[in-house]
């Protein structure tokens, strides 16, 4: 029997009626087998995040202050799902020995280890409710300082999750170091748990369950409408979530990719929608282009120098001086005499200063000037790889809106365009090429 791995987000695990819906959707497929969740999310727009709170509880204990007011709103929302579910929980003890811990020993708990109660009790809930094993994430999935996970973590994963018959909950969010201490993933990590466990058992897809019916297009903020992607290839998700579009965490494609399996986001409001599917290259695309995404905050240092061509290892000395000041840079388009470097704003402006002064001592240009307020737009298809005149068309459209380019740069790969241009000018590059492709 093929099975499926079902992660569920926070908005999908909100309250009582939410895991109602789960536990439908987990009938009408007999093969969804493993279940990943994340803490419950907001309810409305007012609320504040579980995983917010558990941060404030943790901060105001190890400064010995009074907690009670985040606790009582972390631990209304737990009990009142499980009640509202008819369970005969033991949450209260929980919460009970959690809070006699906060209050005598704070310094003996991990903020990693608070904040991960949130995946914890939301899965012990899941499992009561679904009468399914309950597995813990640590120290199951083990991962090195980098993040990445170990080898044995995927025998580990394997062997506990063994049974292709029971039907397993297991927290995401976190697993263990080398040492052995319990370690959250970044936010938005339960992904890469989901990820992980469908490597480990050999699942023949992993589900992503959210409260949208797939991927758009364009940010439906800025393109009114914007078509659904019914398929996007891994590495188009990979181009698309860099450059700014909200989609699954980065690190959540990877152990997926490594045996082609497919990933699939899909909607706990409406199970029957298609979603979209995130999977291999397909050998033909009906589409020129599959999404169109775009980050703002960015600067570009442009630095010019004669003969700087002929100058060994110019480039390599500059992007040392921009890593030893703690600045990554996200693109580099050259010319003969002139380099240009996008890096992000923020990360720039603190020392901005310190490493102006240093390439003027090192690399002795004849000009240096920071050019601030630039966006990066990313238009990515694998269809534009054998269509003559993608490029031109893409410029055209920009150029009837009067949208100056400030940068351009296109892999040999061709299945991204990234331009540069103006941060007032973003939304409205982003309307022009979605237009001119796609509507």
């Amino acid at each position: 029997m093929t099975r499926i791995v079902c992660k569920f987000g926070g908005s999908s695990v909100a309250d009582a009626e939410q895991f109602r819906k789960i536990k439908n959707i987990l009938h009408s497929n007999q093969e969804r087998k493993i279940v990943v969740v994340s803490a419950p999310g907001k309810r409305n727009p007012q609320e504040s995040k579980l995983t917010d709170l558990l941060y404030s509880t943790y901060d105001l204990a190890s400064k010995n202050l009074n907690f009670a007011a985040p606790w009582k709103l972390i631990r209304e929302r737990y009990v009142e799902i499980t009640q509202d579910l008819s369970l005969q929980s033991s949450i209260g003890e929980e919460f009970d020995k959690l809070e006699k811990d906060l209050k005598k020993n704070p310094d003996k708990l991990s903020v990693d280890f608070l904040v991960s109660r949130g995946e914890y009790l939301c899965a012990k809930i899941m499992s009561e409710f679904l009468g399914a094993k309950f597995v813990d994430s640590y120290p199951l999935i083990q991962f090195d300082s980098q993040y990445n996970v170990t080898p044995q973590s995927y025998e580990n994963i394997a062997e506990a999750l063994s049974s292709k018959d029971a039907l397993y909950v297991v927290p995401g969010f976190y697993g263990s170091d080398m040492q052995g201490n319990l370690k959250t993933f970044t936010r938005g990590g339960s992904d890469i748990t989901g990820s992980i466990l469908a490597n480990a058992c050999d699942c023949a897809l992993y589900e992503n369950w959210t409260d949208v019916s797939g991927l758009l297009m364009a940010d439906p903020r800025i393109v009114e409408n914007a078509y659904a992607i019914s398929y996007v290839s891994y590495r188009e998700i990979r181009e698309l979530a860099y450059s700014g579009a909200n989609v699954l965490h980065d690190d959540s494609i990877a152990p997926c990719r490594a045996k082609n399996i497919p990933i699939n986001i899909k909607n706990t409001n409406s199970p029957g929608d298609h979603g979209t599917v995130i999977g291999p290259t397909p050998e033909t695309t009906p589409r020129l282009i599959t999404g169109i995404a775009g980050r703002k905050d960015f600067s570009m240092l442009y630095i010019e120098k004669s003969m700087m061509n002929k100058e060994k290892g110019f480039g390599r000395k500059v992007l040392a001086i921009l890593e030893e000041n703690g600045v990554s840079y996200e693109l580099s388009p050259c010319g003969i005499d002139s380099m240009n470097i996008v890096v992000d704003s923020k990360t720039l402006q603190k020392v901005e200063k310190e490493v102006c002064k240093e390439i003027e001592q090192k690399m002795q240009p004849n000009k240096i000037k920071i050019f601030s307020n630039l966006a990066l737009i990313a238009t990515v298809g694998h269809g534009m790889v054998s269509q003559i005149g993608t490029a031109a068309k893409l410029f055209a459209a920009l150029a009837k809106e009067n949208i100056n380019v400030r940068i351009i740069d296109q892999g040999s790969s061709e299945i991204n365009i990234i331009i540069g241009v103006n941060e007032f000018d973003f939304e409205k590059a982003i309307r022009a090429i979605y237009g001119e492709f796609v509507s």
